[in-house]
């Protein structure tokens, strides 16, 4: 995996929780859904807040290593690049069909 498909995975799971009501997530949950080791999910979660994608904030003290945080959404930025296939693409070198993706942690969304 590379930093970018991570990072893109997560946007995707992040926007799919947000869209379907749910408000907020924190490290916590990150980490226990995709079960990947704390520099995995810290490298994807930087590259995301560095792309101004998500509103977060980042608290004192780690999740089983993972930097503590807490997001309460997508900014514009994120929602346009998960919407627009050709932003999507150049952001995190794949395409997606938000309908039919499947992560690579085993969990299926839709």
């Amino acid at each position: 995996m590379t930093i970018q498909k991570d990072a893109g995975e997560i946007l995707l799971f992040i926007y799919e929780k947000y869209t379907g009501g749910v408000e907020y997530l924190d490290a916590k949950q990150i980490v226990d859904t995709t079960k990947w080791d704390a520099g995995r999910i810290n490298r994807a979660i930087h590259y995301l807040n560095d792309l101004g994608s998500l509103k977060m904030n980042f608290y004192m003290g780690n999740t089983n290593g993972v930097h503590n945080f807490g997001i309460m959404g997508l900014t514009p930025e994120g929602i346009q690049t998960v919407e627009s296939k050709d932003h999507f693409k150049r952001n995190f070198g794949f395409t997606v069909n938000l309908g039919l993706f499947s992560y690579s942690w085993g969990a299926s969304e839709k």
